[in-house]
């Protein structure tokens, strides 16, 4: 059985909302946008983190659907990032790299057969991580004193000598 409510809604629009026994509903504003969302109930939330999501909800003044729904879409989009194509910058004997090169490069690097890279200081961890997708088959590998040495060597394969400046 199926129900349709109408309704104006409050941005001055029209949304006609229909649902069926399976706690889907489908709402329209105007005929243009066709939206499809499902009633669900979520067990064993903790208590303390749902109240501090719901009254993050109502501080917006959205709907806890609303805002659960862009938690959910946040969440899929961090475990299946869209692909990005990387480029390759190699065969070089040094290269000097600074967060303003990286930046008006803009795109997703990876570094191979460099003699020695050097990352400069104003590279901070963020930016490392946005830009430079892996350093492969370099002598040396320069880095800030801000870099943890390991995560330096998390994004190496095959490289000979990491080191930190002090």
């Amino acid at each position: 059985m199926q129900e349709i409510d109408e309704r104006l809604s409050e941005y001055g629009f029209l949304v006609v909302c229909s649902h069926n026994e399976r706690n889907k509903y489908t709402y329209r504003d105007n005929g243009s946008m066709v939206t499809m969302v499902t009633d669900v109930t979520i067990r064993a939330i903790n208590d303390e983190v749902y109240n501090e999501f719901s009254a993050e909800a109502r501080r917006q003044n959205r709907g806890i659907g609303e805002v659960t729904t862009d938690a959910m879409r946040m969440y899929l989009e961090k475990m299946h990032p869209p692909e990005r194509e990387i480029q390759t910058v190699s065969y070089i004997d040094e290269l000097r790299l600074s967060k303003r090169d990286l930046e008006e490069f803009g795109q997703l690097v990876v570094f191979r057969y460099i003699e020695h890279l050097v990352i400069e200081d104003d590279v901070d961890l963020e930016t490392f991580e946005r830009y430079i997708s892996g350093i492969e088959y370099c002598e040396r590998l320069e880095v800030p004193r801000h870099f943890p040495k390991l995560y330096a060597y998390s994004k190496c394969s095959h490289c000979e000598q990491v080191a930190r400046r002090e």
